[in-house]
């Protein structure tokens, strides 16, 4: 091994202050620190508007009742999650903060415990975790929307922390617990399991890693893990209608491998972004020393690599992601999506930086510019949502859900059935009318089983921008004979804002109700 290398393998491997390895005020001013931003957040959040953000209104349709799964390409984890904690607070906008910021707690102090391993440094831990400030997806997109993905989050953190264990003490509780987080983690997302892999097969590239983790404890975690993933696994080859639809091919296979490819290059490149801009300016060092571990060899030497071990679990992830569209036509798919496969590679980015000699003047560095643009991202965020127009464009806090809640409700819907396509209607008026039925059309899996079309009252919902022969598609086998959709009310309630006239913008409804 080269002299760097070996410097690579110091600043990762000695745990000569064992006060480090179980460090407990650390982990604590991380807890801490993430609860005051999360607590600022969800308070501006709540004091601006009610309503639901993008993702989070199709899984308040969907967990109107308990199912073992709902679909076959998204395991259920959060949905079960959700239905739960929506038995306490209800089908509202709590019940999606409370998951969220619990999740983004978790995954701060995950990730701190990992990267302490890896980084040997309070310091540096605790910078990897301030790095998520400068991370897009998670600084600014996290608030905006995200369901299962937060989850996906809290699982890689904690599968690397687990997966340090083993490589440290190999005791049968450890591999107990990898098994347990790596079964749950295959319930969130399937990026999730794949990440899982790639971070197996990047262990067995190194010897010392190899004999650490393949011993007989391992069958505990292979068998405690399938375990708890097997409702689900059960779920899915149960019926071959879900196996169907998991492996039903592209329409434009030749097109889905070529833009499947395309995001597998760019993909690590723009979900870490503008993080990895950032670092070669802020650690001079850094660039040197990153290329250089691009190009090293796995290691072989008697002691673990870790931050190679971060590092080659990037490399597999953007090699299956690569295979994916060629085997299968994966693409096209959100940045947000790749979160579980390169969250915990700032472990290794920040240790590139360590070995560059960031040095204190670095490190200052670096905290002052990933507070400032934390702080920039909350200014623009409020502007967002209490300034609205011009600041924003769809403008979703704005939208006067209330008002149209309180019109269905005056026309006794308050427990009736409201039918709608569009899943911003469903999931925003179901928070204000919990005790209604939701179905909406699109998409089967959000009619309940015990929705019947023959119910009354019923509410058909939908925005007036839809010419009247598309929602004909979906209303059609609601509308009795002696009814048409042109008989709909339009129901037309304007905006408010801080400045500008009452009714400067308004939203536009039209309402069949069906007695």
């Amino acid at each position: 091994m080269s002299g760097e290398a070996g410097e690579m393998r110091g600043a990762t491997g000695d745990f000569a202050d064992a006060g480090v390895r179980h460090d407990g005020g650390g982990l604590g001013l991380v807890v801490l620190a993430v609860l005051a931003y999360s607590a600022i957040h969800v308070g501006f959040r709540v004091w601006a508007s009610s309503a639901l953000g993008e993702d989070d209104v199709y899984d308040n349709i969907l967990v109107q009742e308990l199912r073992l799964a709902w679909e076959a390409r998204q395991p259920p984890l959060y949905d079960w999650v959700l239905y739960g904690v929506q038995r306490l607070t209800g089908p509202s906008l709590a019940s999606f903060l409370l998951i969220k910021y619990i999740a983004l707690t978790a995954t701060a102090a995950f990730l701190y415990l990992a990267a302490l391993r890896v980084l040997g440094s309070r310091v540096w831990a605790f910078l990897t975790v301030e790095s998520l400030a400068l991370i897009y997806q998670i600084a600014w997109r996290y608030h905006e929307g995200f369901t299962h993905e937060v989850l996906a989050m809290v699982a890689v953190a904690a599968t690397l922390w687990a997966y340090l264990r083993v490589v440290d003490n190999g005791r049968l509780g450890d591999f107990v617990l990898l098994g347990v987080i790596g079964g749950l983690g295959a319930l969130t997302e399937p990026s999730y399991s794949v990440y899982l892999l790639c971070l197996f097969l990047a262990g067995l590239l190194q010897p010392a890693i190899r004999a650490r983790v393949l011993r007989p404890g391992f069958l505990a975690t292979l068998a405690v893990g399938f375990a708890i993933a097997s409702p689900f696994l059960y779920w899915l080859i149960s019926d071959p209608i879900q196996l169907k639809q998991l492996l039903r091919p592209p329409r434009d296979p030749w097109h889905e491998v070529v833009r499947g490819l395309f995001d597998g290059l760019r993909g690590p490149i723009l979900y870490l972004s503008p993080l990895i801009v950032f670092m070669p300016f802020v650690f001079p060092g850094f660039l040197r020393v990153a290329l250089a571990d691009l190009r090293r060899a796995p290691n072989r030497t008697a002691e673990p690599d870790l931050a190679q071990l971060v590092l080659h679990g990037a490399y597999l992830a953007i090699l299956m992601s690569l295979l994916g569209a060629i085997a299968f036509g994966i693409g096209g798919y959100p940045v947000h999506a790749l979160m579980p496969l390169y969250v915990s590679t700032v472990a290794w980015l920040f240790s590139a930086a360590k070995r560059g000699g960031g040095g204190e003047l670095g490190i200052s560095r670096f905290a002052r510019l990933a507070g400032a643009i934390a702080l920039l991202a909350l200014v623009v965020r409020l502007a967002n949502m209490f300034v609205l127009d011009p600041v924003c464009n769809t403008c979703r806090w704005g939208v006067p859900w209330p008002a149209l809640a309180d019109d269905l409700r005056r026309h006794g819907l308050s427990r009736g059935t409201i039918v709608t396509f569009e899943h911003p209607i469903g999931g925003n008026l179901r928070q204000l009318l919990p005790e209604a039925t939701f179905i909406s059309r699109r998409y089967p899996v959000l009619t309940p089983a015990g929705a019947d079309k023959a119910d009354r009252p019923m509410a058909l919902v939908w925005s007036s921008e839809w010419p009247e022969s598309y929602a004909y598609r979906f209303f059609a086998e609601f509308i009795p004979p002696d009814r048409r959709l042109d008989e709909a009310r339009q129901v037309v309630i304007p905006w408010k804002h801080l400045w500008k006239p009452e009714g400067y913008r308004v939203s536009d409804w039209r309402v069949l109700i069906l007695e």
